[in-house]
């Protein structure tokens, strides 16, 4: 990873973790990391192992494609994944809500 891609690496996972309202000891903890390493992950200044990798992206229930890219999937490509990526973060979880809403209004 470039120093940029750490950076935006660090400002999704900081993004994710306050969105889920969790404490940084708290992720690293059960990512199975020292809580200065995440730190130093949030920051920029590190880099990330696969196994962290993985670790993080079940922590903060987020796809590793976000994690790494910023984008919801490179892979998947489809009118809701494109959909998606142009909005921000708050607006993603607004629209899962709605989503939530209306998939339970549709199984009544």
């Amino acid at each position: 990873m470039t120093s940029k891609e750490r950076l935006l690496f660090g400002e999704r996972i900081r993004n994710r973790r306050n969105t889920l309202n969790l404490t940084q000891e708290y992720i690293a903890e059960k990512v199975g990391i020292g809580i200065r390493f995440y730190q130093a992950l949030e920051r920029g200044e590190k880099g990330v192992s696969l196994n962290t990798l993985i670790g993080l992206s079940k922590a903060l229930d987020f796809s590793i494609d976000y994690l790494l890219f910023g984008d919801l999937s490179y892979s998947l490509k489809n009118p809701m994944t494109d959909i998606l990526n142009e909005l921000s973060q708050q607006q993603r979880t607004d629209a899962l809500t709605i989503l939530q809403i209306y998939a339970s209004a549709c199984k009544k």
